[in-house]
């Protein structure tokens, strides 16, 4: 997992091939203004889902194996848990249509917020949405990077 203030992309380039149009998209789009629901970049290579919620207290525990997660939060504050996969153990099997499955385990909290972006590997379980101290409306962008 990486986290990093959103000004420090130009750092994480090389890790992927697709890392940079995930960037250069963030920087030259207002993702507040756009619809939620998902966008296409680059078919099913490389697309984003935008989502509005609520954070609640408690929530899945996920990871993926076929896409790399930028996640980046548009308005509002959350927590994402965080743990690496080996410290879980699976409550739902994968689900290979949604590339998702769903984990149990202990997780450290980092503060999300529209300063910050985070990067997913398929080891790094996740758990989003997490409210900080009182439940908050959040808008969030979930770049999904083909590995």
């Amino acid at each position: 997992m990486i986290v990093d203030n959103i000004k420090n992309t130009d750092k994480y380039n090389c890790l992927h091939k697709d890392f940079k149009i995930v960037f250069d998209f963030i920087k030259n789009n207002d993702l507040n203004k756009l619809e939620c629901g998902k966008h296409q970049i680059r078919g099913d290579e490389v697309f984003f889902n935008l989502q509005e919620y609520e954070t609640k207290p408690v929530q899945k525990l996920e990871a993926h194996k076929k896409y790399i997660d930028i996640q980046v939060v548009v308005s509002g504050e959350e927590y994402m848990g965080y743990t690496n996969s080996d410290n879980t153990k699976v409550t739902e099997n994968y689900d290979t249509d949604k590339d998702v499955m769903f984990l149990s385990g202990s997780v450290d909290k980092i503060k999300a917020d529209k300063n910050v972006f985070l990067i997913f590997y398929p080891q790094d379980a996740h758990m989003p949405a997490l409210c900080i101290d009182n439940p908050k409306h959040v808008k969030k962008a979930i770049f999904k990077i083909l590995i």
